[in-house]
């Protein structure tokens, strides 16, 4: 790929989307380090995360600006302004889950650990093909279908997982606090991926546009 100078558009997508990934590699690893009871690591990882988004924030104002400018990319003005808001929305979503991980830290049960730490696997791993969704498509079209479906599939077994261990919390007849504490945390973390495909289809739906 070709190297871009730091002032140019593109960086600056190619910068947001580098957050973007940073902020699902430490909310995951927020995740399991409290399924790990490991409460001083996870709130580390919050804070870590909180503090990636806030950057983030800074970063769109910054696009935002800049997209209205005379500078040219293959994308129209209203599509990067959508593309630099789903990023940014994406980025609230995992801020949401570490700040449950904050309010709140009762030892999960041993039944939801291993759910959990999959569920946060996948999402690191959509983080990952997010990031490179957003690079390879303002150069080239034809990488983007890879990572469109890698983001649809680890999604689908993030969205099996959560359905699995719903069920659980109900079967372990937890105390009312915790019930509804696990059952947040569980939806949060899953509502990560739903909002990462939804934002890899409106991509897709712009690929197929741009290609005709």
């Amino acid at each position: 790929m070709k190297k871009e100078k730091g002032n140019s558009l593109r960086y600056l997508f190619y910068e947001n989307a580098e957050l973007l990934n940073q902020a699902f590699q430490t909310m995951c690893e927020a995740v399991n380090a409290y399924c790990q009871n490991n409460i001083k690591e996870a709130r580390k990882k919050a804070e870590e995360t909180i503090a990636i988004e806030k950057k983030q924030d800074r970063s769109r104002e910054v696009i935002i600006e800049r997209i209205f400018s005379k500078e040219t990319m293959v994308f129209t003005r209203p599509d990067r302004l959508k593309i630099i808001e789903r990023m940014d929305k994406i980025v609230d979503e995992t801020e949401i889950v570490v700040r449950k991980l904050l309010q709140f830290n009762p030892t999960p049960p041993a039944e939801l650990v291993e759910g959990l730490g999959k569920m946060a696997e996948n999402i690191g791993k959509i983080g990952i093909d997010l990031k490179k969704l957003i690079k390879v498509i303002l150069v080239d079209f034809s990488e983007g279908p890879l990572y469109i479906k890698n983001v649809n599939d680890f999604r689908r077994e993030v969205r099996e997982i959560h359905w699995i261990l719903l069920t659980k919390i109900f079967e372990l007849k937890l105390e009312p606090l915790e019930f509804n504490y696990f059952q947040n945390l569980i939806k949060a973390v899953s509502k990560v991926a739903d909002k990462s495909e939804e934002f890899a289809d409106e991509i897709n739906g712009m690929l197929c546009k741009y290609a005709l």
